[in-house]
């Protein structure tokens, strides 16, 4: 009886058992049944605005936006260093001497050569000077005495003329008396003093003849004291014009002498801004090197971040960009900047162009590829900090957008976009929707002409065709964007 018991018992166990397989079994094909008209429905996102904007992440080095390095060009022995490294300066502060002494030594010797040289040159030019005057006075002196012989001569001329016309005239009056006289014995005494005249007539012709001479020699004369006190007072004169040319030329002397000028401006170095100390090269006693960097001194109240760029992005980037600069020492606090150098040079031109050649420019964390310099805005950020930097390329805020690659092209180059139009049913339709594309921004293109509105439904199937109508499922904005970057 009891094994009869134990028998049914096992029966209606085993029964149980099977119904609730049958149960599982169906209740497991509902739920396929149920899953595979999900997985039928074609996948719709509603058409919405979007952030576009889009940006660059680099990172890179702070440093001062101006940094000087202070050089001398006196090769002088260090003689005082007044800061270290770390120390504050100001505009005007000594930062360093050098020894003057040997400069001030050879500025003497050089000024000295000059002064003697130049008293020489003015001594011979006084007696230059004073030689043609000399020729002057004596032309001068000379030309007179000529001009008295030839005024006496002239006299003398003047006077046998005179002497020679009267004799003529006497002589001719007489010759008239006798050419009128009738009485022979009167004639014949007029004849004796006629005679008589005609021989004083002979010598006073001599004499106007040796006084034409005498004036015409007085006047050789002249002309050739006139010859020869000229050449005197051009000698005289060539002199002093050629003391000019033939002066000791000083213009190495004095070239030499500004450059000793100007070393020893250079053995005070002063600071030219306000700053912090980054690097002294040199000690107390060493001897300078003309040129060499001594002291560097950055300025520590305007701070650029130096960041290499990608090739890839280099050409994305302009001057004037905002960016965002955050720090680990900072505990990641946001500082605003703006691009206010793009680098287009590979090899790292930042880090090695000093700001003394080109102001603004300052060693960055570059050393290869293309870089960018980024202006903070006020901030506890020190020279040497690394940092971090997020540049906008485009600001770009509430567009209407549509996932790239669902936009599709007809075969005259119109652009389209395939939606879902709601049927009465439930179902959907695909529609074609015209659209005029603008920048494509994180896997999204903006939207800036059309058909297509906000609250429209993107068909999130490749497969469906325009004119096609289908169950949909209407996904969430995450589970669109997901999807888009999944299939990316």
């Amino acid at each position: 009886m009891k094994k009869i018991l134990k028998r049914k018992k096992l029966i209606i166990v085993l029964a149980v058992i099977i119904v609730l397989i049958l149960i599982l079994v169906l209740w497991a094909k509902a739920k396929l049944s149920s899953m595979s008209e999900i997985s039928s429905a074609v996948e719709l996102e509603e058409v919405q605005k979007r952030d576009l904007s889009d940006s660059i992440s680099l990172t890179g080095t702070v440093s001062g936006e101006n940094k000087m390095n202070y050089a001398s060009s006196a090769g002088s022995e260090i003689k005082t260093l007044n800061v270290i490294v770390g120390d504050e300066v100001k505009e005007g502060d000594v930062l360093a001497t050098l020894d003057t002494e040997a400069i001030q030594r050879q500025i003497d010797m050089i000024e000295k050569s000059i002064a003697d040289a130049s008293a020489l040159e003015q001594n011979q030019n006084k007696l230059n000077q004073h030689a043609l005057e000399l020729a002057k006075e004596d032309q001068k002196t000379q030309l007179a005495a000529a001009n008295q012989a030839i005024s006496a001569a002239q006299s003398e001329y003047d006077a046998a003329v005179r002497e020679q016309n009267a004799l003529k005239g006497q002589i001719d009056s007489l010759t008239g008396q006798m050419n009128a006289s009738q009485d022979a014995e009167w004639k014949a005494e007029l004849a004796e003093q006629i005679s008589a005249l005609k021989e004083q007539l002979v010598s006073a012709q001599s004499a106007v003849t040796g006084a034409s001479q005498a004036v015409a020699d007085a006047k050789n004369q002249y002309q050739s004291v006139k010859s020869s006190t000229d050449e005197a007072i051009y000698s005289a004169q060539n002199a002093v014009d050629m003391q000019k040319y033939s002066a000791s030329d000083n213009t190495d002397a004095m070239t030499q002498l500004d450059q000793l000028y100007d070393q020893l401006n250079d053995c005070t170095i002063t600071s030219q801004t306000n700053g912090i100390v980054t690097a002294v090269n040199v000690s107390v006693g060493d001897t300078n090197t003309p040129g060499t960097a001594l002291i560097t001194v950055e300025n520590n109240t305007t701070m650029i971040m130096t960041a290499s760029v990608d090739e890839k992005d280099i050409l994305k980037l302009q001057e004037g960009m905002k960016a965002v600069v955050t720090a680990d020492a900072l505990e990641d606090q946001e500082i605003g900047g703006e691009v206010i150098k793009v680098i287009k040079v590979y090899g790292g031109a930042a880090s090695d162009v000093s700001a003394m050649d080109e102001p603004g420019m300052s060693a960055g964390s570059s050393s290869g590829g293309f870089s960018v310099q980024i202006r903070l805005e006020d901030s506890a950020l020190l020279s040497g900090m690394s940092a971090k930097a997020k540049i906008t390329l485009s600001d770009k805020t509430d567009i209407l957008s549509v996932p790239y690659d669902l936009v599709m092209e007809d075969e005259e180059g119109q652009s389209y976009i395939l939606c879902g139009e709601p049927n009465d049913d439930g179902t959907y339709t695909a529609v074609r929707k015209v659209i005029e594309t603008g920048e494509e921004v994180n896997y999204y293109v903006e939207v800036r002409g059309g058909d297509l509105k906000e609250g429209d439904y993107l068909i999130m199937d490749y497969s469906v065709q325009e004119g096609d109508t289908f169950e949909a499922s209407i996904l969430s904005d995450e589970e669109g964007i997901d999807g888009i970057s999944a299939e990316m």
